[in-house]
């Protein structure tokens, strides 16, 4: 059962009386820590109680600092730490780290209660997660073969899933296994909905989110543990089956790096209008996974895990650049910012009336061989075009039309929603919104490089998970820091005063 929750009012006031006799005591270490112990005093985990009470029964023995773990999971990355036995030492051995944590000195948990809340928090069984470790696998060799640069890895039997989970996904019948569902709703409904309020994140009747995939590599041997007696018989290449401490890691490619990697794929949505590129949303899939795939997912939680936000722009690089992916996000009225792909093909079939062709960027040439002009997207009809002499006032050398405003067709996306998106991909406004796309990139850059998530040399999907979490609550704190520059020093030292 979990032990009664402390309310956040109650930790921060605890929090100042400790602080007020280190501030005397130990004055520098204080100051050293004040962004950290200021992150930490504005965390409100109040949120969380109705997320992780059900995952504790009513009867046994109560769970306690189960608050103070995360707070010091937290602590752990922003203090540069990445091993959790080593850091549990050093917390229960500091008298600071304790308060900062919210523990009582002498009685701050050992490293097993850690894992035993990440594995609560991890909404999959641990019994057949051992299980599988133990079961022998088959060997699977690193790859040879490269792709080209900037390609995304593709199983062949992953032909046409992207068209099924998008259908499936248009009739919310996506399968909803998701083991990181506490976790994500950890994130958004402690931090993101707070950095939402205080404006961080951009309008949340006009919300805008950039998606991307990132490799995590595992800190497990992809070798595996041979238990053959090959190597006795003087065999030492043999493909014997094996066991392996990180079942959940598969082989995919790297295309940032051009090589192959061992791990998971880690897909993150970034608010992108964020000025301090914060990240929303964070999933999980098989390093093999295709970012469309993915894709596909993500668009359907992220949108059930902020029913408040109005999501209307989705920017996203290549990979996303197919006829599902954006069918699904006409049904979700988001507006595609995506490239499109250098081999697509403009229709000359079934043209609208008064059009004669395409140009290569998707304009419509009219029946004299001019482009027309794009005047926008006009709700409901579609992309506005017009005659380009009558647009600029000029005399035409054609009588196409006797209207004085000119000929005038209107393209639906539905016409084609991957070549005629509601807005124009030579427009200015699609140029200025693909450049926001960076945002996702930065924040992997939070996460892989400030917090250096991959340090821990996790063997599990489970570990690494949570490793990116914790990181991505840091981004925010950090955020709200920089936006409010709090400090914690001022209200210690005006507590004297008020105590008299």
């Amino acid at each position: 059962m979990l032990q009664e929750w402390i309310a956040h009012q109650e930790y921060q006031n605890n929090l100042l009386l400790k602080l007020l006799s280190f501030l005397y005591s130990d004055r520098e270490k204080v100051v050293s820590l004040d962004k950290s112990i200021s992150k930490l005093y504005l965390l409100n985990l109040n949120p969380l109680y109705p997320i992780i009470k059900p995952l504790y029964s009513n009867t046994g023995r109560p769970a306690k600092n189960q608050q103070g773990i995360i707070r010091s999971l937290i602590l752990m990355l922003d203090q540069d730490e990445h091993d959790i036995p080593k850091w549990a030492v050093k917390v229960s051995s500091d008298r600071l780290l304790c308060a900062i944590c919210g523990f009582e000195y002498g009685d701050a948990p050992a490293f097993s209660s850690y894992y035993d809340l990440v594995k609560r928090l991890w909404q999959a069984s641990h019994k057949v997660q051992v299980k599988r470790k133990k079961k022998l696998r088959s060997f699977y060799a690193k790859p040879r073969k490269k792709l080209k640069a900037g390609k995304k890895y593709t199983l062949p039997k992953h032909n046409g899933v992207v068209k099924k989970f998008a259908s499936l996904a248009i009739r919310d019948k996506l399968p909803k296994y998701r083991p990181e569902f506490v976790l994500q709703a950890f994130l958004a409904r402690c931090v993101v909905d707070k950095s939402l309020d205080m404006g961080l994140l951009g309008d949340a009747n006009n919300f805008s989110i950039a998606a991307d995939g990132t490799p995590f590599y595992s800190g497990a041997n992809h070798y595996g543990v041979k238990v053959c007696d090959c190597k006795s018989k003087g065999i030492y290449n043999c493909h014997c089956p094996r066991r392996y401490s990180d079942p959940d890691a598969t082989w995919g490619w790297d295309s940032y790096r051009e090589q192959w990697f061992y791990g998971d794929n880690l897909f993150c949505t970034t608010a992108s209008d964020s000025p301090y590129d914060l990240p929303i949303y964070l999933r999980k899939a098989q390093a093999q996974r295709h970012d469309s795939i993915i894709a596909i997912f993500s668009l359907d939680e992220v949108r059930k895990l902020y029913p408040n936000i109005r999501f209307k722009n989705y920017i996203a690089d290549g990979a996303m650049d197919n006829y599902p992916t954006y069918k699904l996000l006409q049904h979700y009225n988001m507006i595609p910012f995506i490239p499109l792909d250098s081999d697509a093909k403009y229709p000359n079939k079934d043209l609208p009336p008064g059009v004669l062709c395409f140009d290569d960027n998707g304009n419509p040439i009219c029946m004299g061989g001019i482009p027309y002009h794009n005047c926008g997207y006009s709700y409901p009809k579609g992309i506005k075009y017009r005659c380009w002499f009558d647009y600029h006032g000029i005399e035409k050398p054609c009588s196409c039309s006797n209207s004085p405003y000119g000929r005038t067709i209107y393209i639906k996306p539905d016409y084609d929603p991957r070549l005629f998106p509601p807005v124009a991909r030579d427009s200015k406004t699609f140029k200025e919104m693909l450049k926001r796309r960076t945002t996702v990139e930065r924040t992997h850059k939070r996460l892989f490089k400030d917090y250096d998530i991959e340090a821990g040399n996790c063997r599990s999907a489970r570990e690494r998970f949570t490793r990116a979490i914790m990181a991505a609550v840091n981004v925010h704190l950090d955020a709200w820091i920089k936006h409010t520059g709090f400090s914690i020093l001022p209200l210690i030292e005006e507590l004297p005063g008020k105590i008299a």
